[in-house]
Formats: C-alpha cells, structure tokens, sequence
C-alpha cells in the first residue's frame, strides 16, 4: 500500500514537475511582455504594431497556463482518490485479519482518527501540495535565474532577504516535530472521547450520568484547545516574522534597480523587469512555506497507516481442510490477553460434541465468553490446541472457519440496511426464500411480520421496534 502511495505521488509529482515548469516559463513571458511595453511607453515607441502582437502572445501563455493547470489538477485528484480507496481497503483488510485483541483493546477514536481524518488529509496533500509545490518552486528559481542572467547585482540584491526569512522560520521548527507528535496525540484522544461519548449516550442517560460524561468530554475537548494555542501561541512570534520579511524582496532590489539604471548599466525595461520578478517569487513562496505542516501532517499520517498494517496478523491456510465432523475440542488450552498478561484460563481440557446443546456455566468473569471467541478464533491460544472436526483451527481458512462456526454476542450490531439484508450478509447469494427460512428457524419471522414494511424495514427503524432478543434473532438468522 505504501508503495502504491510512492509511486502516486511520484507519478503525480513528475508530471506536475514539467507543467509547472511550463507554467512558470508562460508567466516569465507575460513579465516580459509587459517589461517591453513598459519601456515601449517610456521611449514613445508603443505603437499598434508593437502592441498587439505582445498582448496576444500574453494571452496566448495565460490560456496555456489555465489549460495544464486544469489537466494538473485532473490528474492529481484522481489519483489522489485511487489512493485513498487502496489506503482505506488495506486498512479495512488488515483489521479483519489481526487479532480481535487489537480492536478491542484499541479506542474506537483512533480507528476514526486514521481512517477518516489521516486518510482524508492524505487526499489534500496529494491532491494540492505535490501539484502545487514544483511550481511554487520552480517560479522563483526561474525568476532568480533571470534576474542573474539579466544582472547579477540585482540577483544578489533579490536574495538579500530571504535568509533572513529563514532564520526565524528555523528558530520556529526546532521543536516543530516534537511538537507535532503530541497535538496528532491530543487529537487521537479528543477523537476518542467524542466517540465513546457518542456510543455509550444511552447508559449516560439511563444512569443520569449526563453531567459527569459530558464533563469529560467538554475537558477533553477543552484540553486540545488549549494545547493548541499554546503551541500557536509559541509558533506566532517567529512565523509571522517569517511572513513579514518574505515579501520585502523590493528592500534590495529597488535601490539597486535605481542605482544601475542611473550609471546606465540597465535600461527601464530591464529594471521593470528585474522589480516585477521579484514581486512575483513573493507569493509562491509563501505558499511554499505553508505545505511545510502539510507534508509534516502526511509523514505522521503514512506512520499512522503503516502502524496498523505492519500488526501481525492470524496466520492461516490457503486451502480448506478437510474435516471430522464439527466437534470442538479444547486440549490442555490456557490464554491470556495479550499473550503476557494474567491467564484467564488454566490448562483446560472441553468437549463441544457436534449436534448436542453444550451451556457454559458460571460466575462473571469465569471465562465463557472467551472460550466461545478462542472457538471463533478471535484469539490464538497462548498453549494448548482449539480444534475443530479434529483440526487444529490454525490449520484452517478464516473464511472456511467463519462457515462452520457462528458468532452471536449479546449486543448485536445491525447494519444500515433493510433486515433482510442484514439476514444475508451471512451468506450473500442466498435467495429470498433461503433468508425466510433462516429466520423462521431463529424464531424470527414472527416479530418482522408485525413490522410495517416488514423484511424490508431499515434496520435503523426496526431498532426503536425490536428487542436486544429480537436482535439476536436476527445475528442467529
């Protein structure tokens, strides 16, 4: 996936390279053009015949620079999106194939954190910064290289200024990646508790702990502010003083335009000329300098990305094994969460026999829950074997394990879709009849046919209809 990204912005950057570089050299030529009639009014010579040949070449670089303009940033955003569409599928595959572990125990604002706001600053940055900054680079190069070339005092005098630019710029980055890190870190957990807020809403209400929750999120949320002012607030002094000097380039190069046009070493046009060029670079490089955040925002957010996908995932077969029968052994299994942790289970030896109802008894915290996800394999043992048919269910597909073992919990989650489709996401060409079957097994029919549109109400709606019961219903169907 990372390598999908290079080659992008690669693809991307050596492309808009050439254009800016051909942009640049348009808007070299309308400086010119408008230097040669500068001096044409100066010496009386400006006549039709002059005038408007200069003005349609002007017009002709302006309608050129528009054109690759456009086709730059055509190309750029499309492949920007392809991108993040491979991003975000490497990501949403990833996560299905690490350990359960990892996403419970991760918060779910970080996943939002990496999926929506990382990925979605990846598209700005490719989309505008790797377009952008060859040409606000290439035209100042080309606009100090021709002012040299026109006279090397006024090139000299045109870069009096920005060193001096840069040194309260450096003054400022110092601690910029320190800085960095904790802000994307006071994001992710922001992020975090918004989320957590926002699904837990309904035990907030229940036991009218409104109050006290939102005083967590509200100090969060006021945490990040000030933090980010603060940094801000260290960053002002010497960033705007950056800003300030930038545009000074006339400080040296008006007096020394003075200067040489009065000892006759440069003529009007030239002096125009060599002024107007040093407006110019003022713009692209100010641009230039604020991409400086929007690259330090891409590397952290490639980091981010490159974390998650570099998570060891479940180990698996290529090819379905052949099986038993369907009972579930546990030999001789302990586990722990995380690997290192306290054991949960100690040396345990179960049979599961295939067509019989086996229930799980005891005090919470006994284990249950984590025998049935050792079954599902959302966690490998930490020793000992789970089989399966007799097969040690390492040895087995995901996707063939995912056949012949079910998953229901307590709290089901439906997806936004009718409840029929949220039936057959078990098995996705199954047919009409095959899904009314299915639920009528769960003992589901009954309550959908109460609803008002039925198999195709949203399961959104059918959720201020149905019980936590009901729901399972559903996840068993």
């Amino acid at each position: 996936m990372i390598a999908v990204l290079a080659v992008g912005t690669y693809y991307v950057a050596k492309t808009n390279n050439m254009i800016a570089m051909i942009t640049s050299g348009g808007v070299k030529v309308d400086n010119m053009v408008v230097a040669v009639l500068a001096d044409a009014l100066y010496r009386g010579t400006a006549t039709p015949m002059l005038v408007l040949p200069l003005c349609g070449g002007a017009a002709v670089c302006q309608i050129i620079k528009m054109l690759l303009t456009w086709r730059s940033s055509l190309m750029s955003h499309k492949i920007s999106f392809t991108i993040l569409k491979n991003i975000r599928e490497a990501i949403t595959d990833r996560m299905a194939k690490v350990p359960m572990g990892v996403m419970l125990e991760t918060p779910s604002g970080t996943f939002k954190t990496l999926m929506v706001d990382n990925v979605g600053r990846l598209e700005d940055i490719i989309a505008h910064m790797v377009p952008e900054l060859p040409s606000n680079l290439a035209g100042p190069v080309f606009s100090i290289i021709l002012v040299f070339v026109l006279d090397w005092r006024m090139g000299l005098a045109l870069l009096v200024t920005i060193p001096v630019a840069l040194i309260p710029m450096a003054f400022g980055l110092r601690t910029y990646n320190k800085n960095y890190a904790a802000y994307m870190a006071a994001n992710a957990h922001v992020n975090s508790v918004i989320v957590e807020y926002v699904e837990g809403i309904q035990v907030v209400k229940a036991f009218s702990q409104g109050e006290r929750s939102y005083q967590k999120f509200a100090n969060a949320v006021r945490s990040f502010r000030d933090f980010t002012m603060d940094w801000f607030r260290c960053t002002w002094a010497s960033m705007n003083l950056c800003l300030s000097i930038l545009p000074t380039t006339l400080l040296g190069t008006l007096p020394m335009g003075i200067y040489l046009y009065q000892t006759g070493v440069l003529d009007p046009a030239q002096v125009t000329l060599c002024l107007m060029l040093a407006l110019g670079i003022v713009t692209p490089l100010m641009s230039a300098t604020a991409f400086i955040n929007s690259m330090k925002s891409m590397q952290f957010a490639v980091k981010d990305t490159r974390e998650l996908l570099d998570l060891p995932q479940l180990s698996q077969m290529e090819r379905d094994a052949p099986l038993n029968g369907c009972d579930i052994q546990l030999r001789d299994v302990s586990f722990s969460y995380g690997g290192d942790g306290e054991e949960v289970l100690h040396h345990l030896d179960l049979t599961i026999p295939q067509g019989k109802f086996t229930a799980l008894v005891g005090p919470s915290g006994g284990g249950k829950s984590t025998i049935a996800r050792l079954a599902a394999r959302f966690w490998d043992v930490t020793g000992g074997t789970v089989t399966l048919g007799g097969r040690d269910i390492r040895e087995l597909p995901l996707k063939q394990l995912s056949r012949e073992i079910s998953f229901v919990t307590q709290d089901n989650f439906l997806f936004d879709c009718s409840l029929k489709e949220n039936i057959r996401l078990g098995r996705p060409g199954a047919s009409d009849e095959e899904v009314f079957t299915a639920a009528k097994a769960a003992q589901g029919e009954e309550f959908i046919g109460r609803l008002e549109h039925g198999w195709d109400t949203a399961a959104g709606d059918a959720g201020k209809q149905v019980s936590g019961g009901e729901r399972q219903r559903i996840a068993i169907a």
